[in-house]
């Protein structure tokens, strides 16, 4: 539907549900509205409200030239509307977002949406009546965001906000650069959310500044604007990051490659990992370190360092190498570049194990990207003084002797998210929601959805699942969860991002939520051993929590019997042993020395006087406390 099209169609004055945002969180939370959420009259129909004249959020208006998902297509689309088998793991991001588009046209959900809309306010009604709580003032666009016409006033009976986390850019101050007084000679700068092509990057001496994904394909597209110029290409990182390829290949093993082109975030299995583990393993995040205390012997094995899969610079202090700590980066285009004057991997090792950097041609060979600290200032020169490095990182000396006079400067430093709009009474944003960081027990008509982040995996299915369990919970079928939060990364406190999430355990607490947690025996007996031997054998794929429970799904059984039984096949018989039979074996033992100790104390207690076996081993995440409405 096109951008003058929206425009004439009427804006409903009444909604049973009113969905801001026109993102992957916002167009699976339309979808089930409709298909799922209470019967509406005529005049009160749920709809969606997107500010941009186009649906597909982030990915449609974020997106930049050779950008494509890092999550697999298996983990990021949602349960029953799938990618076909032919289509390549990681779509680009304009393919992602015809998939979309093609998402809303297959559920009929299109006209329900309304694009070039902004919503000014939102606040409580004073005097609510037939369950209108929420009035929220709404105003038209033109294609050049211009106000068309008067805003429009209209009620809703709940509302989800769906705006993201990247909205606004976090731009941060380095004196000099875009702080007065201004350095006379200083380079120019744009945030990320600027960069479209590559012709912005050509014959410019960049210093891109942020280690996340974004950062490091920006740094790639540097170097490969430049491969036959003599421009330098610095990458300014303020701690360290983790860097992982997002496809599983590339390594010579005793003289044989491996190339099984293995998505990363598909090779965690369920079993003893998500599903059927005990209280205290799971509140002790047990397995978060005992899989990175493995994974990082692996990575020294086939790689030479544990600070990341081939990552020789960069790496975090070594007590937060790990998933239970950090975003994996897995975007390594750039790594090789960066590593080329610190690799140090011995010919003996390298004999046995290594890791294969492919070098596509000569010019590639002769660049570098240039590791360096986060800039202190710039100077009256346009010359970047930088900070001191972090103790852990020392060996990173190669910048102290070179002089850094950027033309171009590339803020990859991420979003904040702003909820000023939002008025007296809301919870300003997802940390203010105690519910899984969806909604509040203070009202639960208004949801947040699509607001944490996986440390590895992707946002769209977990926004599914929250979309599901805000349905029930505000049409009060289910009651309020109270199960320990086990799910969120250990992020430091003093971290600007707090809301990252293990995708697998969050996935799985949700599921538990629902009631859409598969049982084994209910699997085995609905569905038979082959539905059940590719769950056990799975990832969290959205599909596994549509097979029973509320939402359950007739497309849920096919789904799991081919595209998901193909994701385990591609492992072949070893890698199905090293990554599916002995870590659900060890984790077997270990959930059930934690149940046998449990009954044994349970059992004993009384006969010695002792207190009964604690439900918490620990306490879970405080939340910040929802102001009272």
């Amino acid at each position: 539907m096109t951008d003058e099209a929206h425009l004439q169609t009427a804006i409903p004055k009444k909604a049973s549900t009113l969905i801001i945002g026109g993102g992957p969180a916002g167009l699976v939370s339309l979808k089930y509205v409709v298909e799922y959420g209470e019967r509406w009259l005529e005049g009160e129909e749920p709809f969606l409200v997107e500010m941009e004249s186009e649906i597909g959020g982030t990915f449609r208006w974020r997106g930049y030239e050779n950008a494509e998902l890092v999550s697999s297509k298996q983990l990021t689309c949602f349960s029953d509307f799938r990618y076909p088998l032919s289509a390549p793991d990681h779509p680009s991001l304009p393919n992602f977002v015809r998939y979309l588009n093609n998402y809303a046209e297959h559920f009929g959900i299109t006209p329900y949406i309304h694009t070039s809309t902004k919503v000014i306010s939102l606040n409580y009604v004073s005097d609510p009546k037939d369950g209108y709580k929420h009035v929220a003032l709404l105003q038209r666009l033109d294609s050049y965001k211009e106000n068309l016409g008067e805003p429009i006033e209209i009620l809703a009976k709940r509302v989800i906000i769906t705006t993201g986390l990247h909205v606004t850019p976090n731009i941060p101050l380095i004196p000099g650069l875009n702080t007065e007084p201004k350095s006379p000679n200083a380079p120019e700068w744009i945030h990320s959310s600027s960069y479209k092509t590559r012709s912005q990057l050509e014959n410019k001496e960049i210093l891109v500044l942020g280690a996340g994904e974004t950062g490091m394909d920006l740094a790639y597209e540097s170097i490969m604007s430049n491969l036959n110029s003599n421009k330098e290409i610095w990458m300014g990182i303020r701690n360290g990051f983790l860097s992982f390829p997002k496809v599983l290949n590339n390594f010579k093993v005793l003289g044989v490659t491996f190339d099984g082109n293995l998505p990363i975030d598909g090779l965690i299995t369920n079993l003893f990992e998500d599903t059927y583990v005990h209280k205290w393993i799971s509140q002790s995040n047990l397995r978060w370190f005992i899989s990175d205390f493995i994974i990082k012997r692996v990575l020294w094995i086939l790689t030479g360092t544990m600070a990341g899969c081939n990552q020789w610079v960069g790496e975090l202090p070594k007590e937060k190498q790990g998933r239970a700590f950090v975003f994996l980066n897995k975007s390594s285009k750039a790594m090789k570049f960066l590593n080329k004057p610190y690799y140090n991997l011995s010919k003996i090792h390298k004999y046995f194990f290594h890791y294969i950097d492919d070098y596509q041609s000569s010019n590639q060979k002769q660049k570098q990207i240039e590791i360096v600290p986060f800039p202190k200032k710039i100077n009256k020169d346009g010359i970047v003084i930088f900070n001191e490095l972090p103790l852990h990182r020392k060996k990173e000396i190669n910048w102290k002797s070179k002089i850094c006079k950027p033309d171009l400067i590339i803020l990859c430093t991420g979003y904040k998210q702003n909820f000023n709009w939002l008025g007296k009474g809301y919870p300003k944003g997802p940390e203010e929601c105690e519910i899984r960081g969806i909604c509040s027990e203070k009202d639960l008509s208004i949801g947040f959805i699509g607001f944490v982040r996986p440390g590895v995996g992707a946002i769209p299915p977990i926004s599914e699942m929250q979309t599901q369990l805000f349905q029930l919970l505000s049409q009060n079928k289910i009651s309020i969860p109270t199960s320990p939060e086990t799910y969120h990364l250990l992020h430091s406190p003093t971290s600007r991002i707090q809301y990252g999430v293990d995708h697998s355990t969050y996935m799985s607490t949700l599921s538990r939520d629902i009631g859409s947690s598969p049982g084994l025996f209910e699997l085995w007996r609905e569905y038979g051993w082959f539905v059940l031997f590719v769950y056990c054998f799975g990832a969290a794929f959205p599909t596994f929590y549509r097979l029973i429970g509320p939402f359950k799904s007739e497309k849920a059984k096919g789904i799991v019997e081919t595209e998901l039984w193909e994701t385990i096949q591609r492992r072949g018989l070893l890698g199905n042993i090293f990554m599916g039979v002995i870590p659900m074996a060890f984790y077997a033992v270990i959930n059930i020395t934690a149940y046998i100790i449990e009954k044994t104390w349970l059992f004993t207690a009384p006969l010695f006087g002792l207190p009964p076996p604690p439900d918490n081993i620990m306490q879970s995440k405080p939340h910040i406390k929802v102001k009272a409405t």
